[in-house]
């Protein structure tokens, strides 16, 4: 039901050097994420979820919607 909202996220944080914040959203039965889930290229799943924990998300900024569009866009 999220994966493109998820998407966008993700792809948001990749093009801007971030951890792929979507992939802390899980399935609560396996905890595992969704098989469309984006993590940054060369990670695993836990390393992706390390790399999102180690981050200070109080230095990035709140995207706009408009840029969060021209992300759905380049997807």
């Amino acid at each position: 039901m999220l994966s493109r909202q998820l998407g966008i996220v993700g792809n948001y944080c990749l093009m801007n050097d971030l951890p792929a914040l979507n992939a802390m959203v899980v399935n609560a039965t396996t905890k595992e994420p969704g098989g469309d889930v984006v993590l940054t290229p060369g990670r695993s799943f836990g390393e992706e979820l390390r790399a999102i924990y180690r981050q200070d998300w109080y230095e990035v900024g709140v995207p706009t919607t408009g840029t969060l569009r021209k992300v759905w866009e380049a997807m």
